[in-house]
């Protein structure tokens, strides 16, 4: 098993082989055999039918020669020759107001498929083509339709479909060798020019991510834009914008952790300090002088206030990022042991729940006692008399809101710009201005949002969405 904490091995591009390259000409030619097919489909059917246009003009020709004849009638040698070349077994033709002319020696008595060119759909042209290419080569077939030679004669001819099928199959063979040189000189060229205009800096994008993930913080690793103006040059001026923001930002988190570090030790030590200090402070309040005393009851106090902001600081600082673990609920249930602790602490401050106590909402249960518990007492460390609740579900956005309102004075306007900043925020004296923060982060990680709607003399409004 991988030592987590060990780094990550450094990421390699794929090769060519295995990569987009190779897929994009998998693809290409693939979709080349595709369009290949599907004119295919119709080629074929086509060439079915000029073949057996052909069968017909050829019978006309051979009963012409019938019709020239004194009696109407050939000596078997030629009649058996005129059959050969029409490739037919017999035929006939008929023009209006005239007899029939027929050639061959009988008709055949068994038929296996009768076709007529002159009512021929589109579906019918495919499917007996498909029919011949599979089951056909020994069958006998009647083809009847107008001649190519004249219009007015109509033309039934009867033969064997092994001749048929054998030029479909030979016609469908050219049609697949021509279609892989195609689709292979198609992909080639496709694969060629998707390569130099997309694969190549797409792959140049990756190998600097990747570059760049592993030393963010040199600044040779950087990308240099290639000066395209399409959208890959796009792509590499934002990233570029990106990395520098990002190690900007890494070179400033380095020196806001050593920071970090050093005030969470001066902290440390500060606190055993001042509860030192405080300890001193209690054994001087019990002096006799009214003087002494009333001195050390103002110097304890700022210590305890000094201690406070040692306390939230430290651990504010050794707090890692909230991992929320939502179960489903109502805003009843979220509300109900949240609103009896402020009952306990402010006694003159009156809390109401108003709108839909059973929406159903999923959210962690300690975040959001943590951040209705932080509302709630802002507002009656503001000076509210009274706080409601109010909860809705927005069916649109599939979100329930809390709003929490107060009749509080307002925020004065420092903490209003600073509103959710650590140290920044803080409305009253000595306070921290870690509240509004650590509720804004606890209700991120549940992927859900706090913002300030309004304040002023009437009072203060926070917004609490949730899934």
């Amino acid at each position: 098993m991988a030592d987590p904490s060990s780094p990550p091995s450094p990421r390699r591009l794929p090769s060519l082989a295995g990569g987009l390259s190779a897929r994009l000409l998998l693809l290409t030619a693939a979709f080349v055999m595709l369009s290949e097919v599907l004119i295919y489909v119709p080629s074929i059917s086509f060439r079915r039918v000029t073949f057996l246009e052909e069968r017909l003009g050829q019978s006309h020709l051979a009963l012409l020669g019938l019709e020239a004849s004194p009696d109407g009638m050939v000596d078997p040698d030629l009649q058996t020759m005129l059959l050969s070349h029409a490739g037919a077994i017999a035929m006939k033709a008929r023009r209006p107001y005239q007899s029939v002319l027929m050639l061959g020696p009988d008709m055949p008595h068994h038929v296996d498929a009768a076709y007529d060119l002159r009512r021929y759909s589109a579906w019918d042209k495919v499917w007996d083509t498909f029919d011949v290419l599979l089951y056909g080569g020994d069958r006998v077939i009647e083809v009847t339709g107008w001649s190519p030679k004249d219009p007015e004669v109509v033309i039934q001819v009867y033969l064997g479909d092994g001749p048929l099928r054998m030029d479909l199959l030979d016609y469908s063979w050219r049609i697949l060798w021509l279609s892989l040189v195609i689709s292979l000189i198609t992909g080639a060229l496709v694969f060629l020019a998707l390569t130099w205009l997309t694969v190549r800096p797409i792959r140049r994008l990756s190998a600097n991510m990747a570059a760049f993930s592993e030393a963010p913080d040199d600044p040779a690793r950087v990308i240099k834009p290639s000066g395209r103006r399409d959208e890959l040059g796009m792509a590499e001026e934002t990233l570029r914008d990106m990395q520098i923001a990002l190690r900007d930002a890494l070179a400033e988190r380095a020196r806001l952790a050593g920071v970090g570090t050093a005030v969470a030790k001066v902290s440390h030590d500060l606190k055993g300090i001042l509860t030192t200090a405080l300890l001193e402070s209690d054994r001087l309040e019990t002096s006799a002088d009214p003087e002494v005393k009333h001195i050390t009851q103002g110097i304890a106090q700022a210590v305890e206030r000094a201690i406070t902001l040692c306390s939230n600081t430290l651990k504010f600082a050794k707090e890692g990022p909230p991992k929320a673990r939502p179960r489903d609920m109502t805003v009843t249930e979220a509300v109900t042991p949240v609103l009896a602790r402020p009952r306990a602490q402010f006694p003159g401050v009156t809390w109401r729940v108003e709108g839909e106590g059973d929406c159903p909402l999923r959210a962690d249960e300690g975040h959001l006692f943590r951040i209705l518990t932080n509302l709630l007492n802002n507002a009656a460390e503001a000076g509210s008399t009274q706080v409601v609740l109010r909860a809705w579900r927005e069916e649109r956005a599939k979100r329930t809101v809390i709003e929490i309102r107060d009749d509080g004075p307002g925020l004065p306007n420092r903490a209003r710009d600073n509103l959710f900043q650590p140290f920044s925020g803080s409305a009253k004296p000595g306070g921290t201005g870690l509240g509004l923060p650590i509720a804004r982060e606890l209700a991120r990680a549940q992927s859900g949002s706090l913002t300030l709607v309004s304040t002023g003399p009437e009072g203060t409004i926070f917004r609490l969405e949730l899934p």
